[in-house]
């Protein structure tokens, strides 16, 4: 493109983003459009952004609507089947002149042949269909298949969910970018936590935070707690997250646990609260069974918090080593290691510089001009 020609328009899709409701996929897109808009503003690009949205997206992050143009819908829709209507009809009509379109949610509409990317974040629909009901399971069984087929590219946040897209939709390595989230750091709210840092009456505490599905496995940080509580009695556990299908589970496994008053459910808190959590925590736990990368374990890594996650999916590529990673689904090992790094100084001394150190394969930036290059690549 020469230097006069104007900056090709790429329409992002993020009808499906419904703020509060779709877990990390919320915050992996949102900071990536940050990204892209902070090295918009260092030096000039030839695409320009345009973000089509539900009607609560500027209201949960206002500062997209002064870094874009963002038409929203004239009503939000909750269900797929009215989103994805409306995607064939009204994101059809206002993207048509777009030079390409990003559906960051996984699908695309019907119609869709070529000028189009997609965003896969996971593939747990089809390696875990017991998670879905019959109804899901039916949707992605053709809709992932389909958009596999008709997107100039397919993006993913790790190498894992690249190769599980290779394996499971055929989707080619020359179609596969691998574009990883960003880690953003939040000022802490001093004035919601008095304290600084830590729980109300805590002293040292274990945070797992994440939406209470059923992959994430949140009993088993109850029950390795409950293996826990005797020895170290200043210990506590907290959950933050939107509850989730496996939230009912998790009260009942508290209940019987008879640590109800060691256990905190914050349910979703604010970024700056959150931020404030994990500068606080003594480790950060990650037992889920199915990521398709894993962001917390990598915000723990920034604040120097030592990591205990399930060897699983893409949790060990995250990681990078600096990590203890445990067996899954296995509440007696992530005990196991929690236990060592309360009671091992050099070994949570080595995690702490190893993680701020692979934290930093994970910046703005980095994030920012993988995305814009899958752009490039599926422009050209």
């Amino acid at each position: 493109m020469s230097p006069t020609s104007s900056p090709a328009r790429v329409g992002v899709n993020l009808l499906w983003l419904i703020p509060g409701v779709v877990g990390g996929s919320e915050e992996y897109t949102v900071n990536l459009l940050r990204a892209v808009s902070d090295l918009g503003a260092r030096s000039p690009s030839s695409i320009r952004l345009r973000v089509y949205a539900q009607p609560t997206l500027p209201m949960a992050h206002p500062d997209l609507v002064g870094r874009f143009e963002v038409l929203t819908l004239p009503v939000a829709v909750r269900t797929k089947p009215a989103r994805f209507a409306l995607e064939s009809s009204w994101l059809a009509w206002h993207s048509r002149r777009d030079a390409l379109v990003h559906h960051g949610g996984g699908v695309a509409p019907y119609g869709t042949v070529g000028r189009s990317v997609v965003t896969i974040h996971d593939l747990q629909p089809l390696d875990l269909p017991q998670n879905f009901s019959s109804t899901q399971r039916r949707w992605f069984s053709v809709m992932l298949p389909r958009v596999a087929r008709v997107a100039n590219r397919v993006i993913t946040p790790s190498l894992f969910t690249g190769r599980r897209a290779a394996d499971l939709l055929g989707v080619e390595a020359s179609r596969l970018s691998v574009v990883p989230p960003v880690h953003a750091t939040v000022a802490p709210d001093v004035r919601s936590d008095p304290s600084g840092s830590r729980p109300a009456g805590s002293g040292r505490y274990l945070l797992y935070p994440a939406v209470s599905h059923r992959h994430k496995r949140h009993v088993d940080a109850v029950e390795a707690f409950v293996t826990l509580a005797d020895r170290f009695a200043d210990l506590r556990l907290v959950f933050t997250g939107s509850p989730g299908a496996a939230a009912v589970d998790l009260a009942q496994c508290i209940d019987t646990s008879g640590l109800g008053d060691r256990i905190d459910v914050l349910g979703r808190v604010p970024a700056q609260r959150l931020e404030t959590l994990l500068r606080g925590a003594t480790a950060l736990v990650f037992p889920s069974v199915y990521e398709g990368f894993g962001n917390p374990l990598i915000e723990a890594m920034a604040h120097g918090v030592p990591v205990v996650a399930a060897d699983a999916t893409a949790l060990p590529e995250v990681a990078g080593g600096a990590a203890v990673l445990v067996q899954p689904q296995s509440p007696r090992a992530l005990a196991e290691g929690v236990e060592r790094v309360l009671t091992d100084g050099a070994l949570v001394a080595r995690l702490v510089e190893a993680g701020r150190e692979r934290a930093k394969d994970f910046t703005a930036e980095v994030a920012g001009r993988a995305l814009l290059e899958a752009y490039g690549e599926s422009l050209g």
